[in-house]
């Protein structure tokens, strides 16, 4: 990131853009900068610091680019179904590299949230919840489809961004580009603040899952979420944590005068009152005497442990893969591709790692040398 004296900027920007415009822009730069974040001026600084062409970003920005900026592919969730992961061009992957280290980076989520930073973990997120004898689960629906570049906008320009920039920078950092069937998630309803901006066809960008940038936005456009559900859980005695799109109350007791059914209602209208859904499939509720699982971790005990079946899962996996090779098994596995399943199967170790140092280092000893027909 550059370094320089906003004395300098000062100093220079008077000679040609007079006193007043001068002092403008030093006031600018000094704010980001208290806040540690990357002093950007305009789409073209951008260009310049990042090294990637002005051109490119201005297409980006313009929409012109989003088939070239972005390669879909599917991978099977462990839950089912298929989560589509956006995997994304080398100069744009350069320009949000640089936002989400320099800026984004900078940012702190919300404490109960647990995911994509160095201080939460899947681990510390379920150790919140064990000895409850009540567990709430809810999931959010598409997620980061339900994340929008007005969002994104705002959560920019609230960091001290200019409009114009906050505009630009949320364009690079969301797609119009979804799986065919979803694209009615690009039509959302916004704000005449907001119109000056937007697509004439109404079409709005969202979060790409994939991009380097997404995860952060996702914790920073979740914070009044995070921040409702907290109060709700604090006013009652309840453990309140957040994963990416894993929602999670955690009690003791249910205190007098709520019922389950009350508790329920009242997680879902904060939900969808600070702009997400939820998913009612994924509603769980499990009380006194039920099987206590969180992120797939066992939390009955006094740290959270895995599960056998999860052991013997990867375990069957590695064998059948040893045996057979790893196409043949992606494809008895139901996988639309061998890549799909490695990447699948990598998921499942790393989830082992932060519980089972030992079993973790097993596992990617045996997984690394699993021959494959793409270069790693």
């Amino acid at each position: 990131m550059e370094a320089w004296s906003t004395h300098h900027l000062a100093q220079q920007a008077a000679k040609t853009l007079g006193s007043d415009a001068a002092a403008s822009l030093q006031s600018y730069a000094q704010v980001l900068i208290s806040k540690g974040l990357a002093v950007v001026f305009t789409l073209g600084h951008l260009s310049r610091i990042t090294g990637v062409s002005y051109q490119v970003l201005r297409d980006t920005v313009d929409r012109k680019r989003d088939s070239a900026n972005y390669r879909m592919y599917a991978i099977n969730k462990r839950s089912g179904g298929l989560r589509f992961i956006h995997s994304v061009s080398r100069d744009l992957l350069i320009v949000q590299r640089f936002i989400n280290q320099h800026i984004l980076q900078k940012c702190a989520p919300h404490p109960s949230s647990f995911a994509y930073h160095p201080s939460g973990g899947i681990k510390k997120c379920a150790t919140m919840h064990c000895g409850a004898r009540w567990l709430f689960h809810f999931d959010l629906k598409d997620f980061f489809y339900d994340i929008t570049e007005i969002d994104v906008f705002h959560i920019f320009k609230a960091m001290g961004y200019r409009n114009l920039l906050a505009f630009e920078l949320a364009r690079l950092c969301t797609t119009t580009c979804l799986p065919k069937g979803q694209e009615r998630l690009l039509f959302h309803s916004t704000n005449s603040k907001y119109n000056v901006y937007r697509d004439p066809n109404g079409i709005v960008g969202v979060l790409p899952q994939g991009a380097p940038t997404s995860p952060m936005l996702s914790n920073l456009a979740a914070q009044k979420l995070d921040e409702e559900l907290s109060s709700f859980a604090l006013m009652h005695g309840f453990v309140y944590t957040r994963y990416a799109d894993d929602i999670t109350f955690s009690a003791s007791y249910i205190p007098k005068g709520l019922n389950i059914g009350n508790i329920q209602r009242q997680i879902i209208h904060i939900i969808r009152t600070t702009g997400f859904e939820e998913n009612n499939q994924k509603i769980h509720i499990a009380g006194p005497g039920s099987k206590k699982v969180v992120l797939g971790l066992l939390v009955d005990g006094n740290e959270p442990r895995i599960s056998r079946e999860m052991y013997h899962r990867i375990e069957r996996y590695l064998y059948a893969i040893e045996k057979y090779g790893l196409r043949n098994v992606a494809c008895h596995e139901g996988f639309i591709s061998a890549y799909g399943f490695f990447n699948h199967l990598t998921g499942l170790i790393a989830f082992v790692k932060d519980v089972d140092q030992k079993r973790w280092e097993e596992f990617s000893s045996r997984i690394s040398r699993i021959q494959t027909p793409w270069h790693l």
